[in-house]
Order: structure tokens, then C-alpha cells, then sequence
């Protein structure tokens, strides 16, 4: 009996030095491309305009990351799948159980473009993260090198509406889907456009993963009260107007727009 009793407490003192699952923090973001030869900008919107988030890549969970593209490691494309549509999504490999976590306290400046010699301009951005603590692999969706997700916010602290201030950008090609696997203790960073305003508003991001919708956590941030116009005669205002319910899930994902802003002139 004794044995029993210690083979008990042996088994108890193993289990409660077993370490702890790995726990995801966000990173200390750095962008080594930028140098004195390049201009930081800062994004300015006076109507509500399509977005192509932008897809930096995947990585381990980690205290510190450059984001530097031409530094990037470029082994996360062995989970690349090229074309998502054609992959069965089941329990092993879902779209469901990603943590969604926004980071506007961060400003990065970002441009991939500047990587390839087209440009020298670095452009304001906060890091939005997917992160998968679950113990299964996760499948994140996205376009070419952009993801499905727009900001939304609103107007006043006292009201309960939130209303779109960006759209799906309009693209024209079917082509480009894909779909990359992010496996336990992964994550998936994407770059949010961040603009200036001179209106402190209660804000939150919204993304399409197959036919999943996350909505992060409310967060403050800057913006411009215009961005909430749908500029008249625009093709977002026109797809508005011939059928609303697919506009509405196609181009903001679910959010809905103020309806006085895309009905002017009808």
C-alpha cells in the first residue's frame, strides 16, 4: 500500500512540474528596411475608401520580430496551400478558434514595395495578430497578398452603431486565394491601415475567414468624421444600391453602413 501511496505522489510532483502551454505576447515590432533615404507617411482619408490589408506572414511565437520583407523567413510557405477553395475544411484544419488581438498602440511603417526598388515611401500601419493557441492546426484565408478585414467605428461614445470607414478594395481577379496552415503557438500578422483625425473614436476591426466573421475587441483610435461618406456615384455606393444584403457581405463583411451615406441623390 505504501508503494501505491508513493507511486500517487510521484505522479502528482510530475504533473505539477509540467511546464506551462507556451502563451502568446505580443511582439516588439521593428522594420530594419526603413533607412534615411525613405519617407514616413502617415495615411489620410476624407471618405470612407477600399482597403487590401496587408498579409505580412506567419511566424512562431516570438518577443521580438523584424518585418523587414527582404529579411523575411520564407519557410512558412511549406504550409501554403494555393488554392483554399479546393481544400476540405474540417475540424482538423478550421477556420474557427483563432484569437484575434489589435495592437493600435503600435505604429509600424511598412511599405513591401520599397523591398523591390518601386518605391520610397513607408506608410503607417497597426498590427492586427491570429493567433492559434489551440492544439490544433488553424487554416487563415487570404488574396494574393492582402486578407479579408476592414476597420469599422462610431460616431459618438453614446451611440450604440458602428459603421464602416473602409471597404473591400475592388479587384476584378478571381484568381490568388489562398490558404496557409498555422500551426499550435503560430500566428499570422497582418497590417492595418492607420490614419490621422482629429476624432478620438471607439474603434474595432472586422475580418471574413470562409464564412467566419471576427470582430476584435473594441480599442481608441484616430480617425476623420468623413470617413464615413460613401462618395456618390462610386462603385461601392452603386453595389449599395442594386442589392444591399450582398454588397453589405461581400464588401464590409457584415458591417453596415450608415444609410444616409451611400442613399444621397437616390
Amino acid at each position: 500500500m505504501k508503494y501505491f501511496f508513493f507511486y500517487i505522489f510521484s505522479l502528482l510532483l510530475l504533473i505539477g512540474c509540467r511546464p506551462d502551454a507556451e502563451k502568446f505576447e505580443i511582439p516588439a515590432l521593428i522594420n530594419s528596411q526603413y533607412n534615411d533615404t525613405l519617407d514616413q507617411v502617415d495615411f489620410k482619408a476624407k471618405i470612407l475608401t477600399g482597403v487590401f490589408p496587408e498579409f505580412v506572414g506567419k511566424y512562431n511565437f516570438t518577443k521580438n520580430l523584424d518585418i523587414n520583407p527582404s529579411n523575411r523567413d520564407s519557410t512558412f510557405w511549406n504550409d501554403f496551400i494555393d488554392d483554399y477553395r479546393s481544400v476540405s475544411i474540417g475540424d482538423s484544419v478550421d477556420v474557427n478558434g483563432f484569437e484575434l488581438i489589435v495592437d493600435y498602440k503600435t505604429t509600424i511603417y511598412y511599405n513591401r514595395y520599397v523591398s523591390y526598388g518601386h518605391s520610397k515611401t513607408l506608410l503607417s500601419y497597426y498590427p492586427v495578430y491570429f493567433v492559434n493557441s489551440t492544439n490544433s492546426d488553424k487554416i487563415f484565408l487570404g488574396k494574393d497578398s492582402y486578407t479579408f478585414g476592414i476597420q469599422e467605428a462610431r460616431l459618438n461614445e453614446k451611440y450604440s452603431d458602428w459603421h464602416p470607414i473602409e471597404s473591400r478594395g475592388y479587384d476584378f481577379c478571381g484568381n490568388g486565394t489562398f490558404g496557409i496552415i498555422v500551426k499550435p503557438n503560430e500566428f499570422v500578422l497582418i497590417l492595418m491601415k492607420k490614419y490621422t483625425g482629429t476624432y478620438k473614436a471607439p474603434m474595432r476591426v472586422r475580418f471574413k475567414q470562409n464564412e467566419s466573421i471576427y470582430v476584435s475587441k473594441p480599442f481608441y483610435g484616430f480617425i476623420d468624421t468623413a470617413q464615413f461618406t460613401i462618395e456618390d456615384s462610386s462603385y461601392v455606393q452603386d453595389e449599395l444600391r442594386k442589392n444591399y444584403g450582398k454588397a453589405v457581405s461581400r464588401l464590409f463583411y457584415g458591417a453596415e453602413p450608415d444609410e444616409k451615406e451611400w442613399l444621397k441623390n437616390n
